[in-house]
C-alpha cells in the first residue's frame, strides 16, 4: 500500500513540475503566431495582386495614402494613375 502511495505521489509531483515548465516557458517567448502578426503584415499589391510583407515593400503615396508595390515594375506602372 505505501509503494502505491508513494508511486502516485511521485507522478503527482512530475506532473506539476511539467505544467509549471511548460508555464515558463510560455511567458519567456512568444507564441508563433503572435511573432507572425507582429512581423508578417501583409497588404496586396494593387497592380499584380500579390501579397507583400509591408516591411519590405515599395511604398508610394497616393491621394495622401500609402500604397505597397512588390517590384518596381508595378510602382512604376502604378504612377501614371497619380502618384505624388
Amino acid at each position: 500500500m505505501i509503494v502505491v502511495a508513494i508511486s502516485v505521489l511521485r507522478r503527482l509531483i512530475k506532473i506539476a513540475l511539467s505544467f509549471w515548465a511548460g508555464l515558463s516557458e510560455t511567458k519567456a517567448r512568444p507564441s508563433a503566431s503572435a511573432q507572425t502578426s507582429q512581423h508578417m503584415a501583409l497588404v496586396q499589391d494593387p497592380v499584380c495582386g500579390t501579397y507583400v510583407a509591408v516591411e519590405t515593400s515599395l511604398k508610394r503615396i497616393v491621394a495622401g495614402k500609402v500604397v505597397y508595390f512588390c517590384s518596381n515594375e508595378c510602382r512604376e506602372r502604378f504612377a501614371p494613375q497619380g502618384a505624388s
